[in-house]
């Protein structure tokens, strides 16, 4: 089963891009999860070229390293039952579905029953600001259960209905999106449905893309879009928790804790830190741990 802690930075790519072949055979070891993308990143008229390459793409994933977990967002509902009927299709992960809303998230999933690919819906409509819709939204998706690998917030769409753009300063949480990041971290998360913080575009300001990356983790996103090789490897040694922070998840998880206890200076309480420190594991298994920590090395350990 893939868990979202398991994505950590997934990178973006358009299908055209010249080096999405030697990234799928492996050239960034850092990389754990991508995205073919055929949407946004493609004019128009270049749909029918695209879609040539991809079917090429599909026969290439044979030889995918097999930690690399591999997605593609299709354009629309339409695009998505064409791919369906490659030969090939099964080899990918799932599906990034972009731009839902209340009124088309239907149309989307009708065309995924009774397959085993799972789906990350994004939400990049004016409705990432209406907790009432979102209310909706994550009671469709909550009865697929693992089905869905996470829910990507679409910061760049979100911003763009308010004729914004990223600050090369601050981090999302100073901004117009913060609003609707912890909306829907409010919404989505209490029902089991992960959430994936939203691309970081200034991928020179590495500083504030690991600040901004502490942000998402206290906000309960523990996996994050790229959009650069470079932004990958920076995500994850700030996904790393901290040797303090494993050594505090064990014993709250430990099965002879006390209901209430200290330590290192903080109040520890299994009935509401539990699943806290259960992050903290996930993070500390796939990322390894920024620290010292007995059985935890420092390289990452896994990828489910």
């Amino acid at each position: 089963m893939t868990k979202a802690v398991d994505l950590g930075a997934t990178l973006y790519i358009p299908v055209q891009h010249p080096r999405l072949p030697e990234l799928l055979a492996g050239a960034n070891p850092d990389l754990r999860s991508v995205v073919i993308c055929l949407e946004d990143s493609l004019h128009e008229a270049d749909v029918g070229a695209a879609q040539e390459v991809f079917t090429a793409i599909l026969r290439m994933l044979d030889a995918v390293p097999p930690q690399l977990i591999v997605y593609t967002r299709p354009r629309s509902p339409e695009m998505l039952s064409w791919m369906q009927a490659q030969p090939g299709i099964a080899r990918l992960a799932g599906f990034v579905l972009p731009k839902i809303t209340t009124a088309n998230l239907a149309d989307w999933l009708a065309r995924l029953e009774g397959t085993g690919h799972g789906i990350m819906p994004t939400i990049e409509s004016a409705e990432a600001f209406d907790r009432a819709a979102l209310i909706r939204l994550a009671g469709a998706l909550g009865p697929l259960g693992a089905q869905v690998h996470a829910v990507r917030i679409g910061g760049n769409d979100i911003l763009n209905l308010l004729g914004v753009r990223r600050s090369r300063e601050r981090t999302a949480y100073d901004g117009p999106l913060g609003l609707a990041i912890a909306t829907m971290a409010s919404v989505f998360l209490p029902e089991g449905l992960a959430l994936s913080a939203p691309v970081f575009e200034h991928y020179a300001q590495t500083d504030l893309l690991r600040e901004e990356v502490a942000r998402d983790i206290e906000h309960g996103l523990l996996t994050k879009t790229a959009i650069h090789p470079s932004q990958v490897a920076i995500i994850h040694a700030a996904l790393r928790p901290l040797a303090s922070e494993v050594e505090d998840a064990r014993a709250i998880l430990a099965r002879e804790a006390r209901a209430v206890f200290g330590q290192g200076g903080s109040m520890c309480e299994p009935t509401t830190h539990a699943r806290w420190a259960a992050g903290v594991l996930d993070r500390a298994g796939v990322h390894g741990v920024a620290g010292d920590a007995p059985g935890f090395p420092q390289a990452p350990t896994r990828v489910a």
